[in-house]
């Protein structure tokens, strides 16, 4: 009888519950330690816990897991208003990423995450230079 693949569709979601799970695929440069960990990010509610997973994989070896770390970096600031100085330096070096990967680059990934992150994380919680360049909209004074 075959063995389940390492991934099968009830197991994204064991993520939330062992996020160690991640840190694994990631250990063994699994080729769907991205999708994991998007299955993470979406998913589970404690920042703490998913942020400096997505920074580890923001230095993968395999395109396609850094692919998948910038789009949970995204996602990550969408749904908790938040991000480090690592992460946003992290998310530099990738902007200028030209590894190709599917006909686009990492660095496209890498400015649609920036898009993200300046839109929904405070615009004082980011640096200058970021500001500039990927501008959220302004909060007004008035609530």
């Amino acid at each position: 009888m075959p063995k389940d693949p390492p991934w099968f569709i009830g197991s994204w979601l064991d993520v939330v519950e062992q996020p160690e799970i991640v840190d694994e695929a990631l250990d063994r440069e699994d080729r769907y330690a991205g999708v994991a960990l998007l299955a993470l990010v979406l998913n589970h509610e404690d920042p703490a816990v998913v942020l400096p997973r997505v920074k580890r994989a923001m230095t993968s070896r395999d395109p396609q897991t850094r692919a998948n770390a910038l789009q949970s970096l995204g996602h990550h600031g969408r749904l908790h208003g938040s991000i480090d100085a690592e992460a946003i330096g992290r998310l530099r070096r990738a902007l200028h990423d030209r590894t190709a990967l599917g006909g686009f680059e990492i660095r496209g990934y890498a400015a649609t995450a920036a898009g993200d992150v300046g839109m929904f994380v405070e615009r004082h919680a980011l640096p200058r230079w970021f500001r500039r360049r990927f501008a959220g909209p302004r909060r007004s004074a008035r609530v």
